[in-house]
């Protein structure tokens, strides 16, 4: 039972290719349909681990790569489809591939990570939010789709933010084992 966390976060990156494929086959309610379930297995994973402590070292690494890896495919895809937004995709892809770097740079050198903070649990979910709304609800108006990509690359750039002094904690640790 205690690795149902580590499941679900297995089972999102499979769905990956299905976000992929529904995209680029134009059927934005399967797409929106399999985001969906992918963001409500994010947070029943997280659930289950925090109600259960069905914490693992590994899921600390698996769960946010997981995000990171749906995430980034999300902006590729949303990217190719939506070139009029692009400055919006290329923001929170450059995001998550700085995160991706930073957390490969931390497992790297053996540092424990020790979770997702509040505001990038925010952030996952507003990400959800607004991609699930935009490739299901098709020809919504370009203002709605500036605000919600707006209010998200926002929240985006403050967690980042956020993440700075973080990544500094887990940086002078390396130094310190050094």
């Amino acid at each position: 039972m205690r690795y149902i966390p580590n499941i679900l976060s297995y089972f999102r990156i499979l769905l990956i290719p299905f976000f992929i494929w529904e995209m680029l086959q134009n059927n934005g309610w399967a797409a929106a349909l399999v985001l969906a379930v992918s963001g409500l297995t994010d947070m029943l994973d997280g659930f289950l681990a925090r109600r259960y402590n069905w914490i693992s070292e590994w899921g600390k690494v698996l769960d946010p790569l997981a995000d990171k890896l749906t995430q980034v495919a999300v902006c590729i895809v949303m990217f190719a489809k939506m070139r009029e937004y692009w400055f919006f995709f290329a923001v929170l892809l450059l995001k998550e591939i700085l995160m991706l770097i930073i957390g490969a740079y931390l497992v790297k050198h053996k540092i424990k990570i020790e979770g997702a903070k509040w505001f990038g649990k925010i952030l996952t979910i507003l990400f959800y939010f607004t991609m699930v709304l935009i490739v299901f609800i098709t020809g919504m108006p370009s203002w709605a789709v500036i605000t919600l990509l707006s209010l998200t690359t926002f929240f985006a750039l403050i967690a980042t933010m956020l993440y700075i002094p973080e990544f500094k904690k887990y940086n002078r640790e390396i130094k310190d084992y050094k």
